[in-house]
Order: structure tokens, then C-alpha cells, then sequence
């Protein structure tokens, strides 16, 4: 009987400890993007590119902007070797994109990550929620042969190419699903476009970094809130949260005139739902 007991006992701390074993996995591939797209929907002529980052392993994926992911892996280094930069000057990334989207974390879903602020925000999604029609029409890309494929996600139509020859069913953003890599896609306005500008084999695998605990989970609805505050009024923002400035007499209004004529402008979100 003793040992029946000690035999369940194990076998209860051995299912706790699996099912909260966090994910891990290696990134083998990186796919780079070049994504193009139209800030004010009013203004042919308000285009801007910048470039993003695909990395991927067998189970998950992070996409990122490649000013964003330098950023932090500087900061990062900062902090384990803070001598080592000592009267060196690291301005902060130029990226219009502070997000990180993972896929696959948790399984089957997808999580949407970024700071505001202080705040580490995280909401989560379903990963398979695009429907997907597969057309007959080919082309070339890169010197992969890619065929063409439809969506609509958050209030936009998508035209993909995807080819077979790199069977990963992954793309930039929230995309994927496709059975092979998303080597183009953009919507049928052409206000947002991601091209691929390179994949490789990663050499050395990276490793997959990521805390969860480290993340405030909340929901879309109001983690978009919370970027809407934010912008209406970043000062008041940033006071909040204990970080405040010396400003010149003027100098607070001027700078607040110009943010909100830039948020004007900034008319025509990837997603509209």
C-alpha cells in the first residue's frame, strides 16, 4: 500500500511539473522582410518601408521588426556587461514597430507582445484564423516558384504567394497557414505589403527567449485602449508611470501640437477590425 501511495504521489508531481513546462525550442531559419505601406490613407504619397524579421522553429515563431530586435539585444548586453559600455552612446531604435508576435505561444495560438510605457502587454489569439482560398495562378519569387492565395482578415482582403519548396506553413505577421512559407502579401489597396528580401538556415540555432511572467495578459480591446491613451497624451503617460521632463516655457505645447498632427496623419491601421 505504502508503495501504491508513493508510486501515485510521483506520478501526480511528475503530470504537475509537464503540464506547466513552458514551451521551448530553437529558431532554425530566418526569414527577412521588407514591409511597405501607406501611413495616411488620404496620402498616396505617405509611404514608408522598413525591415522585419521572421525566425522560426519546429513548434514556434517570432516576428519582429529588425531595429526593434537590436535594440533590446543591446540593452540586453547592456545589462550583463554594463562596463563594457561605459561612455558609449546607443540611441534607441528607429522602428515604427515596438510589437513581438509569437506563434505558437502557447500552443495553438498566437501572442501578441509590447511594451507601452513600463507596461509589458501581452494578448493572445487564435493562430488558425485565416481561411484560406488556394487559386491555380503561378509565378516567380527569388527563383521560388509561388502560387497564389486569398483572405480577408480584420476588415482587409489579402492576395499571398507561398511556395512548396520551403514547406513552412508560416509568413510575416499574423499570417500563416498556407502549406508552404509566404514569400508576398499585401492587401488589395496595396496599404500594406510584406516582401521577402532573403531566407536562410540559420547556422547556429538561436534560442527561444521568453517569459511570460514577465507580460500584463489583457485583451486586444484593451491593450488597443491602452495604445490610445497613450498616444492622446504621452506626457500624461509617462508622469504616471514616474518618468517626468524639463520643459522650456512652450516647449510641452509645441511638442504636443506636432504630436497630434502626426497621429492625424497616422489614419490607416494594418488592422481595421
Amino acid at each position: 500500500m505504502k508503495n501504491y501511495s508513493l508510486t501515485l504521489f510521483i506520478l501526480i508531481i511528475y503530470q504537475a511539473a509537464f503540464a506547466q513546462k513552458p514551451v521551448t525550442d530553437v529558431f532554425k531559419y530566418k526569414a527577412t522582410y521588407e514591409i511597405t505601406w501607406q501611413i495616411d490613407s488620404t496620402n498616396a504619397e505617405s509611404v514608408e518601408s522598413e525591415a522585419m524579421e521572421l525566425y522560426i522553429g519546429d513548434k514556434i515563431s517570432r516576428f519582429s521588426s529588425k531595429e526593434r530586435l537590436r535594440g533590446d539585444e543591446v540593452l540586453k548586453n547592456r545589462r550583463k556587461n554594463p562596463s563594457a559600455f561605459t561612455g558609449k552612446f546607443q540611441g534607441a531604435p528607429q522602428t515604427k514597430f515596438d510589437y513581438y508576435i509569437y506563434k505558437g505561444v502557447p500552443e495553438g495560438k498566437l501572442s501578441f507582445t509590447q511594451k507601452i510605457v513600463k507596461d509589458k502587454l501581452k494578448y493572445i489569439e487564435d493562430l488558425n484564423q485565416f481561411q484560406w482560398e488556394i487559386l491555380p495562378e503561378t509565378k516567380e519569387v527569388l527563383g521560388y516558384q509561388v502560387q497564389k492565395a486569398t483572405t480577408s482578415f480584420s476588415g482587409r482582403d489579402y492576395i499571398a504567394w507561398f511556395t512548396s519548396e520551403i514547406p513552412i506553413v508560416e509568413g510575416p505577421y499574423k499570417f500563416n497557414g498556407l502549406p508552404g512559407l509566404i514569400l508576398e502579401i499585401s492587401d488589395d489597396q496595396n496599404y500594406y505589403s510584406f516582401k521577402l528580401t532573403n531566407f536562410k538556415i540559420l547556422k547556429k540555432p538561436v534560442p527561444f527567449e521568453y517569459n511570460s511572467k514577465e507580460y500584463i495578459t489583457t485583451t486586444k480591446e484593451r491593450y488597443l485602449q491602452a495604445l490610445e491613451e497613450y498616444n492622446r497624451d504621452p506626457f500624461a503617460a509617462l508622469g504616471r508611470a514616474g518618468i517626468t521632463f524639463g520643459f522650456q516655457p512652450g516647449q510641452k505645447e509645441k511638442m504636443m501640437k506636432e504630436h497630434k498632427e502626426t497621429l492625424l496623419k497616422r489614419n490607416n491601421p494594418i488592422e481595421l477590425e
